[in-house]
C-alpha cells in the first residue's frame, strides 16, 4: 500500500523540496498551501503531478483547521505522516510591532500546528501508526534582535512537541521535530513588518543558506528514524552551543554582527 503524507506550506521553499522528495520516493502527497496556482507549479515541476493531491487553504484560519484535517485524512481514507512545514517570519522591535501582527505570527507558526495535531493524533492512534513532524527553527533555540515574536513562537512549538512526544511515549504515533537553520527561501522576502507588511528583501544568511532540496532529502531520512529532534544547519548551528555554554560571549558576537550592518 502507498504511504500518504499530507505536507503543509507546500508551495515554496522547504514545502515545496519536501513536495518533490516524497513523491520522488513514491509517496503519495497531499499538499497544502494558499495559492492553487502556485501548488499547481510545485506538482508540475515534480514530474509526478499524478502522486500529488492539491489542498489549498488559508491554514491561518484556525476556525476551519478541523475541516481541513478532516478533508486531508478523507482522500485516501487514512494518513502515514503529517509534515507541519507553514508558517511566517517577522522582522521588527518589540515596541514597533503591531499587537495584531504579533497574534497573525502565531496563529500560522503555533496554532494552526496546534489545532492539527488535536485533530489528526487521535485519528492516527485509532489507526494504530502515524507520525507527526514539525518544522520549528534554530531560532527558537535563542534571542535576536528584532525576531522576539518570530523565536518566541517556534520556541513555543518546540516545547509543545517536545511535551507532546513524552505524552506519546507509548503511543503508536512517532512526534518528530526539526529545526533547520538558515535555507535558501523566501521566508526574510515574505516575513512581516511591524505593521504587517511584507519585507520584500532577503538577507546574506537566505542566499548563503542550505539548499531546500538538500534539506528535504535529509528531512525524508530523518523521518525514517525512530529519533525525536534534529537540527539540521551549515555553520550557523556553531550558535547552538555557543548560547547554551558562553551566552555572555555568544551575544557580544552578535552584537558586533548589529554593529556592522
Amino acid at each position: 500500500m502507498q504511504h500518504i503524507v499530507w505536507i503543509t506550506g507546500a508551495s515554496s521553499g522547504i514545502g515545496a523540496a519536501l513536495v518533490a522528495e516524497y513523491a520522488r520516493q513514491g509517496w503519495h502527497v497531499i499538499a497544502t498551501a494558499r495559492r492553487i496556482d502556485a501548488l499547481q507549479s510545485v506538482a508540475e515541476k515534480t514530474g509526478r503531478a499524478e502522486n500529488i493531491h492539491l489542498l489549498p487553504a488559508d491554514l491561518g484560519d484556525l476556525e476551519n483547521i478541523s475541516t481541513l484535517s478532516l478533508q486531508a485524512w478523507n482522500i485516501q481514507g487514512h494518513l502515514d505522516m503529517v509534515i507541519l512545514n507553514a508558517g511566517v517570519g517577522q522582522w521588527g522591535t518589540v515596541t514597533e510591532t503591531q499587537t495584531e501582527v504579533e497574534d497573525q505570527l502565531f496563529d500560522l507558526n503555533y496554532h494552526s500546528p496546534v489545532r492539527t495535531i488535536k485533530a489528526i493524533l487521535p485519528k492516527m492512534e485509532k489507526q494504530g501508526f502515524g507520525r507527526i513532524v514539525a518544522i520549528g527553527s534554530i531560532a527558537g533555540q535563542f534571542g535576536q534582535r528584532k525576531l522576539a515574536a518570530y523565536s518566541a513562537s517556534k520556541a513555543a512549538l518546540t516545547i509543545y512537541l517536545e511535551s507532546l512526544k513524552e505524552e506519546c511515549h507509548d503511543s503508536p504515533v512517532r512526534i518528530q521535530l526539526v529545526s533547520p537553520g538558515s535555507a535558501r527561501t523566501q521566508i526574510m522576502e515574505s516575513s512581516m513588518l511591524p505593521d504587517g507588511s511584507r519585507l520584500n528583501k532577503t538577507g546574506k544568511a537566505q542566499e548563503n543558506g542550505l539548499d531546500p532540496a538538500i534539506l528535504a532529502k535529509r528531512i525524508f531520512q530523518f523521518t525514517q528514524t525512530r529519533r525525536f529532534h534534529a537540527v539540521m544547519t551549515g555553520s550557523e548551528g556553531l550558535a547552538l552551543p555557543l548560547h547554551y555554554f558562553l551566552p555572555g560571549l555568544f551575544y557580544r558576537m552578535l552584537r558586533l554582527r548589529y554593529a556592522r550592518k
